[in-house]
């Protein structure tokens, strides 16, 4: 897995809602698809967008968390 620089990571609209929700607290897939509207395969390109620029982590097989890093990077957008 290639791991990006979380602080010059170029977010698009998508990446920053799933990473809204993740702010909220933990979820899976299916959550996030419930809350955010989009489909499986948008929701799962941004987790791992967000995986690899270490501001999300997979916590379990199919739960995932924001980091302080995202936590951080949301509050600047």
């Amino acid at each position: 897995m290639t791991v990006v620089n979380a602080d010059t990571m170029e977010l698009d609209d998508r990446d920053l809602v799933v990473l809204a929700v993740l702010a909220e607290g933990r979820a899976n897939p299916m959550l996030l698809r419930e809350r955010t509207d989009y489909g499986k395969g948008s929701v799962n390109t941004s987790l791992n967008r967000l995986c690899r620029s270490g501001l999300a982590t997979q916590v379990t097989r199919a739960l995932y968390e924001i980091t302080p890093q995202g936590e951080r990077r949301l509050s600047d957008e």
